[in-house]
């Protein structure tokens, strides 16, 4: 079959031969498409992304004809950027007011955010002013639950416990 541009390349070859001109530009991809995870990396600024490759005038360039193309982009891009810094910096203060332009986005995924966000709204304002995280807890719990997949469900406590805590 072929993609949409390769067909489009070859109906344009077919209808206008070598020697004229044709009637329709045929458009030419400069860049290849980026996977999801690396447009949230250029979107964001994603510090991890930008170690790994730098940052070049294609994707900013890719990233404002996004932001042209759907406006809703260009907010929800705004909104992660200050969430993120609101994380780093851990300031509750500004949190509120960042909480309420949420709940005013175009896009309907950020105002179910910051409705999930208002229902447990103590235990993330407890995220910005408390050192603690329960990471450590929930990588044990995760890694049960693969051990606990890898023997398809045979896993009972005693079984667990010897490949777990591994004995002498």
């Amino acid at each position: 079959m072929g993609s949409p541009a390769s067909v489009q390349s070859c109906v344009a070859r077919l209808l206008f031969p070598k020697g004229k001109a044709p009637l329709v530009q045929v458009p030419v991809r400069t860049m290849p498409s980026p996977s999801v995870r690396r447009v949230f990396g250029w979107l964001v600024g994603w510090r991890k992304l930008a170690v790994e490759e730098p940052q070049s005038a294609d994707h900013e360039r890719f990233v404002q004809a996004l932001c042209k193309i759907e406006p809703v982009v260009g907010e929800v891009r705004s909104l992660a950027r200050e969430f993120l810094g609101l994380m780093h910096r851990r300031s509750v203060l500004h949190f509120d007011r960042w909480l309420k332009r949420l709940s005013c986005c175009d896009a309907a995924k950020m105002r179910r955010f910051a409705q999930s966000l208002r229902a447990d709204l103590p235990a993330v304002r407890a995220a910005f002013k408390l050192p603690w995280s329960n990471g450590q807890t929930e990588g044990h719990v995760n890694r049960l639950k693969l051990l606990k997949r890898q023997m398809y469900g045979r896993a009972n406590i005693e079984l667990l416990r010897l490949r777990v805590l591994k004995p002498n």
